[in-house]
């Protein structure tokens, strides 16, 4: 297995859990039925309700893409053979840096997998496209999704509306910046299990 600043996205990334890789077309059926959970589409804002295994293979090969233009990055995380979430960003054509996201299974909530996946994935940016800002952002009504991004490093810097697809709304959407440093993965090697 591969450190975070060792791999490329032909590589896996080994936490001290999870093993971080780059999506495959065999992820696109457990992939479909994880993100069609409303726990998850409603709190991820580019995801719809009811999205088709054939929408995300599509999405996963423009991503594909974008990856190999070093535009972005996208890693599928398994525990053991069990696919339970994924963390990566994509470049925004607005600002130029990459708009960091992530999610985790509900049934692996609360484990510190989030914080994991995600501490892995920003050291990945950092290392392998010299990123030293990012965004993200979260729904207030999902505080701890906002958590999560503090624990790395994020801080609040605004507010916003968005449209969720998975809401099919416009919601409220708190921003978060942020600029890498090491006492942020520091602070995740020392509280990491």
């Amino acid at each position: 297995m591969t450190k975070p600043e060792e791999a490329m996205m032909t590589d896996e990334i080994q936490t001290s859990r999870l093993v971080l890789r780059p999506y495959r077309d065999a992820d696109a059926v457990v992939l479909t039925r994880l993100i069609n959970d409303p726990r998850i589409y409603r709190n991820v804002g580019r995801i719809p309700p009811g999205q088709p295994v054939e929408e995300t293979r599509r999405i996963q090969r423009e991503r594909a893409v974008a990856n190999a233009a070093g535009k972005s990055a996208g890693f599928c995380a398994y525990l053991g053979d069990e696919l339970v979430g994924m963390a990566g960003g994509g470049e925004s054509p607005d600002t130029g840096l990459i708009d960091f996201g992530y999610w985790i299974a509900p049934d692996h909530w609360g484990k510190g997998f989030a914080t994991e996946a995600g501490a892995a994935v920003l050291h990945w940016f950092v290392h392998n496209q010299e990123r030293r800002e990012m965004t993200a952002g979260y729904f207030p009504d999902n505080p701890g999704s906002g958590r999560v991004l503090e624990k790395l490093g994020f801080r609040k810097s605004g507010e916003s509306r968005y449209f969720c697809l998975g809401r099919e709304m416009e919601v409220d959407c708190i921003e978060m910046y942020w600029p890498a440093s090491a006492d942020v993965f520091n602070a995740y090697l020392q509280d990491t299990p």
